[in-house]
């Protein structure tokens, strides 16, 4: 038992309370009670509080790195995109190329037909057709950066294959017209391919070629690609230069050379457009001027190559 003694300075009182120990032991047990809830409660707002923080802190982050790898996907999608454009331009000037090759507007057809001579002629090709595949700008805002790749691809290759079989095959003026001050050689058909009178022994004969006049020193140039045969002197015609055309499986003769370009020897490889040596007078000539043959190997038989030339017109007549 626990005594309790109040004493109050009014009226000089006092009291005394019996307090049994077990509602002492109640009292002490709920202040404690109340003391640990409080605390309790303090520590678990405190948490909760924390846990919060946390979970803001940890979406924050998991939203900055979501934004982060959206924004380099962006960038993947815009850099593939771009070369995707790239490669569009670079198919679209390659086919460029190809129709300035052949300097004409393309109607379509095999590269070879009959003329009304009866002589082989090559034929336009319709080079815009393989631009028209690819995907325009509306469509490509429709297709995905891999899709689109792997069509463009696919008509690079295309395209590239075709470039080389239109590359092999002669279907150019083999002289180089353009001067570095940007005027033009003259130029003209001085005697045709067919039956002739020979200009210096009057003999009548086939002429197996077609003469280009122009003047002296005008580069001549490989009509299509291909590989050096022959490089040298070949008895009336002078300086001679052969060149072999396995694509298309021609040969292209260059004779009365005033010389040759510097490196031409025999198995060297050559462009379409590459300088091989320039208008001369050597040989059985009455002047300046390149005799031009095409050659048939398979056929073993010469053709006209007037039927061959596309990109240029003679500038004057003979």
């Amino acid at each position: 038992m626990y005594t309790l003694i109040i004493m109050s300075s009014h009226k000089n009182s006092v009291r005394q309370h019996v307090i049994g120990r077990g509602l002492l032991v109640l009292l002490s047990c709920v202040i404690l009670g109340l003391f640990f809830a409080a605390i309790g409660g303090f520590t678990y707002g405190h948490f909760q509080k924390r846990q919060k923080v946390s979970a803001e802190n940890e979406l924050q982050a998991r939203m900055e790195k979501e934004i982060q790898q959206l924004t380099q996907a962006k960038h993947q999608v815009e850099s593939e995109l771009a070369a995707v454009n790239k490669e569009m331009n670079d198919i679209r000037q390659m086919a460029a190329k190809i129709q300035e090759a052949l300097g004409i507007l393309g109607q379509g057809g095999e590269l070879n037909t009959t003329s009304s001579s009866g002589e082989s002629e090559p034929q336009q090709t319709d080079i815009s057709a393989l631009t028209d595949a690819a995907p325009d700008t509306d469509e490509q805002q429709k297709l995905t950066p891999s899709i689109l790749k792997e069509e463009l691809q696919a008509l690079y290759n295309y395209i590239n294959a075709y470039q080389k079989q239109l590359f092999g095959y002669p279907l150019i003026l083999p002289v180089k017209l353009q001067q570095e001050n940007g005027e033009q050689h003259t130029f003209w058909y001085s005697s045709h391919f067919g039956w002739r009178n020979h200009p210096l022994t009057k003999n009548r004969e086939f002429h197996q070629g077609l003469d280009i006049k122009t003047r002296a020193g005008v580069p001549v140039i490989a009509a299509a690609d291909g590989k050096v045969a022959l490089v040298g002197e070949k008895g009336y015609l002078g300086n001679t230069i052969e060149i072999i055309h396995e694509v298309s499986g021609y040969k292209t003769l260059y004779a009365h050379l005033q010389g040759y370009a510097e490196g031409i020897k025999v198995n060297q490889e050559v462009a379409r457009g590459q300088i091989i040596g320039y208008v001369g007078n050597t040989g059985r000539s009455t002047g300046a001027h390149l005799h031009y043959g095409i050659y048939d190997i398979e056929k073993e038989r010469w053709r006209n190559p007037t039927l061959f030339i596309f990109n240029q017109e003679p500038t004057l007549s003979p």
